[in-house]
């Protein structure tokens, strides 16, 4: 019976979200949100420990430091393929991720630095009543990355540099369970189950920066796998069901491996004079590495059954399982524009579309995925020689997906599915100082 209970999909969620499609939407920058979210080839401050760590040697000021936060407002409507009474969309609540770099230059060619920025910070919001309440009603996952980083400059045009990734991530997922069978009842209330986690994992971030000629940056960087694993002592699970079940449901810890897919960003930026800069981005992601995921329960059970008058087996209740994905390896394209209107401002937008990994056959609520675009704009406004103010917007709209997870699941034996959509705008705010 806990088959339904789906935590592959939970933790997918809050890993991966940050570097896939989906509502936890890249927002490590309000100066590159502004161009699409390109980054890969700019040196502006000390963000370029995030977007490629070999840029940071490279930036003119001694001190840099950049701070900011998003407010994010994600929905997604739901469409029942059979009956419209059974359509819905999620009320999520507004995530409010947010960023902090700072770095330092230790000679013209060492520099060094610190960044801290939440990748994860979204929630989806079912609804305890929705047509998929056993797949989920409720999901929320936020991440904290801390990033110490150093970069060289080789030469007048390269240089490299690399980061340690130490991510502390949690997440919640509550979920309805059907009780009608083993209560014999089609009338019998739902119980309810509640998983939750958190674990520190550690990654790596290295880049190149080079600079062939004062207009042309050509940037590489690359994020490592890491694999995250949870054992007992890191993740839990939580019945809520009648009395008479609850030996048959016990509370207790959850362990599950996961492999974080590698990504590999290419990134080109050329000032076409004084007014115009322009840049594109690049993203391959990964994600084949994720064809399945089994994951094991502390605590097990079983309920016996007659199969004859004289013989009866024992049926899973609490039992170890696998959930199969096969997502494919993914793009991202991204291009943006600087518009130097004068001494204090600058203007930017840009434009990106985000093809999706995942996979029509599997396909889960918690993680409602589709080919996307996003449309950006910004500006920075330089206050003093030395301090400006950064705002930039997202509106991401992906587009309409039917599709259906056929995974065993005892409440939904012929799969759950349907139509999907997904929206969002992302404001920001933040400043930059270099000094």
């Amino acid at each position: 019976m806990l088959r339904k209970i789906y935590l592959a999909i939970a933790l997918i969620a809050f890993t991966y979200s940050v570097k896939a499609e989906g509502y936890a939407v890249n927002v490590q920058g309000a100066k590159q949100i502004g161009m699409g979210h390109v980054g890969v080839a700019l040196n502006w401050d000390a963000s370029s420990m995030q977007f490629n760590p070999g840029a940071l040697a490279t930036i003119d000021a001694k001190y840099s430091l950049a701070m900011g936060g998003c407010l994010i407002w994600t929905n997604t409507e739901y469409t029942n393929l059979t009956s419209s009474s059974l359509n819905t969309e999620t009320d999520n609540p507004v995530a409010t991720p947010f960023y902090l770099y700072g770095s330092a230059k230790l000679t013209d060619k060492l520099a060094v630095g610190l960044a801290v920025y939440t990748p994860f910070g979204s929630s989806n919001v079912w609804g305890d009543n929705w047509a998929g309440k056993y797949s989920v009603q409720e999901i929320s996952m936020k991440a904290i990355y801390i990033q110490p980083t150093v970069s060289y400059q080789l030469n007048d045009w390269i240089s490299v540099g690399a980061g340690l990734n130490i991510v502390y991530g949690e997440f919640e997922l509550k979920k309805a369970l059907d009780l009608r069978g083993l209560a014999q009842n089609p009338s019998a209330p739902d119980g309810k189950a509640t998983l939750s986690g958190n674990n520190v994992q550690y990654g790596y971030n290295i880049g190149i920066f080079l600079q062939p000629n004062e207009k042309l940056n050509i940037g590489i960087s690359y994020r490592s796998q890491v694999d995250v694993d949870l054992d007992y002592k890191d993740g839990d699970v939580e019945f809520n069901v009648p009395t008479a079940f609850s030996t048959l449901f016990p509370n207790g810890g959850v362990s599950a491996t996961l492999p974080l897919p590698a990504s590999l960003n290419i990134g080109l930026a050329y000032q076409i004079n004084e007014k115009w800069l322009v840049s594109a981005d690049v993203n391959f992601v990964k994600w084949d590495v994720y064809e399945s995921l089994s994951f094991d329960f502390e605590n097990e059970s079983s309920i016996t059954v007659p199969t004859s008058p004289t013989t009866t087996m024992d049926v899973p209740v609490v039992a170890d399982t696998k959930s199969t994905r096969n997502w494919d390896n993914s793009m991202t394209y991204r291009i943006g524009a600087q518009y130097s209107a004068n001494e204090k401002l600058d203007l930017r937008a840009g434009f990106y579309y985000d093809e999706t990994p995942t996979n029509d056959k599997y396909y889960a609520p918690e993680t409602p995925g589709a080919d996307k675009i996003g449309i950006t704009g910004g500006f920075s406004y330089l206050l003093n020689e030395k301090f400006s103010l950064d705002a930039s917007f997202i509106y991401s709209k992906g587009e309409k997906r039917t599709a259906m997870d056929t995974n065993p699941n005892a409440a939904y034996p012929n799969g759950f599915g349907g139509e999907y959509q997904n929206t969002a705008f992302i404001p920001s705010i933040g400043i930059t100082y270099n000094f």
